[in-house]
């Protein structure tokens, strides 16, 4: 049988994950604890500029091909296999909301 990607639900602590993100494009990333830009995603483990050490990691491609979805987690994979995969949308979505809550407390 041949190995694929399969989309699975795990439960992560949203400041944990937000303390070490690299949030990739098409060929740079940014760190989503300080957004730092322009970091090289094949080889940044940790952020210059606030020193988070990255451990997830997000495509922005993802949602917007996702036709693509599973080449792009592919490559992930295969280039970074030290980091998880996750949901940039559904990171935001929580993140959002968990700022709102703070906000009004």
């Amino acid at each position: 049988m041949c190995p694929t990607f399969l989309r699975a639900y795990q439960r992560f602590d949203l400041n944990e994950v937000r303390g070490a993100l690299l949030i990739v494009g098409e060929v740079t990333g940014n760190c989503a604890s300080c957004g730092e830009m322009g970091l090289v995603p094949a080889s940044v483990a940790v952020c210059p500029n606030c020193n988070a050490r990255f451990r997830f990691i997000a495509n922005r491609r993802i949602e917007s091909n996702p036709g693509e979805r599973f080449q792009y987690a592919q490559r992930i994979e295969q280039e970074r296999p030290d980091l998880t995969l996750i949901d940039l949308n559904d990171y935001q979505k929580m993140d959002s909301r968990a700022k709102a809550r703070d906000l009004f407390q």
